[in-house]
This record gives C-alpha cells, structure tokens and sequence, in this order.
C-alpha cells in the first residue's frame, strides 16, 4: 500500500512538473557540458540503466524540468532523463571554437576572393588613370594649338583691318578737309584759302 502511494505522490507530481514547465517554457535548448557522456534513462532516478547515450557539445530539447533532473529530446528523437548538473545552456567552448573556425574559414574564403577583386579593380583603376593622363596630355596639345589657330587667325586678319580703319581715316580726314576748303570759299566769296 505504501509503494502504491509514493507512486500516486510521483505521478502527481511528475505531471504538476509537466503542466508548469509547459506554462513558463517555450522550446528551451541546452548543452551538454564538459567532455562527457551522459545516459539517459527512462525516468529521473540514477539508479536506471540508460536507454541512449549523449555527448558533450549534443544539443538536446528540454521538455521538462524536476529537482535535479531534466526530460530532454535528442536530435535523433530519443526522449528521457539527464542530471542537470551536466547541461548548460551555452554551447561548450569545444563546440563555440568549432562554430568560430567555420566562420574563420569562410571569412578567409571571402577575403581571398575580395582580394583577388580588388586586385582586379586596382589593375583596372591603373589603366584608367594612365588613360585620364593620356587624354589630358592630348586635351592640353589640342587646347594649345587652338590658342595657336586663334592667335595666329587675330594676326592674320588684323592687318587688313588696320590698313582699312587708317584709309578711312585718311579718306574722312579728306572729305572733312575738302568740306572746310568749300564752305570757308562760300563764306569769302570765292576765294581761296
């Protein structure tokens, strides 16, 4: 009769666990901690042979927690018992420093490749700026023979236009003289000045 209580008692308590941990948790994940390998066992007493094996770095599903033990699920989906001592809920050091080395080698990887880029890019901008120069060289031969064409189009054409401003000068200076010669002769009355 006593057994029969105690199993009541464990039964009711087991399923109290359940319904509060079900409440609190989401999907809670843990470690196992260590370098170890732990069994789990069909219900949370020590003395039960396990019915799997677990492994440092395992990442198990919780589904239940009780004083000192916790229900976890393998990614295999064997379901039972582990102390808590052994889990944590950070990944081992073992398994952080395996996640950093993949994501080192993978950086790596695109580093290489970036650099390769870059070393392209580079070789490119090198033959771009040698182009830059080229064609400034050339803008400064052609802006210099434009200043030549236009200085040499001004002295060219300046001439004829020195010699026509001088002639009609020449020939004003003329007609004014003749019209001064001919009103002052209208004035005296004939003659001459």
């Amino acid at each position: 009769m006593k057994l029969h209580k105690k199993n009541y008692r464990y039964f009711f308590l087991i399923m109290l666990s359940f319904m509060v941990n079900n409440i609190i948790h989401a999907a809670e994940y843990i470690y196992i901690s260590d370098n170890l390998r732990v069994g789990i066992r069909t219900q949370p007493v020590s003395g039960m042979l396990p019915i799997s094996v677990v492994f440092t770095g395992m990442r198990l599903k919780v589904e239940e927690r009780i004083e000192g033990y916790i229900k976890v699920t393998t990614p295999k989906g064997v379901t039972g018992w582990i102390k808590d001592i052994y889990a944590t809920k950070e990944a081992p050091a073992t398994i952080q420093l395996k996640h950093l080395r993949t994501t080192y080698e993978k950086l790596k990887k695109e580093r290489a490749k970036d650099l390769s880029a870059f070393a392209t890019l580079k070789k490119a901008n090198l033959a771009l700026s040698e182009k830059v120069t080229e064609l400034k060289a050339e803008r400064r031969e052609l802006e210099n023979d434009r200043a030549t064409l236009m200085a040499k189009q001004y002295s060219d054409s300046t001439w004829p236009w020195v010699i026509g401003i001088v002639v009609l000068a020449l020939a004003c200076f003329s007609a004014g003289a003749i019209w001064y010669r001919t009103q002052a002769m209208k004035r005296l009355g004939g003659l001459r000045v």
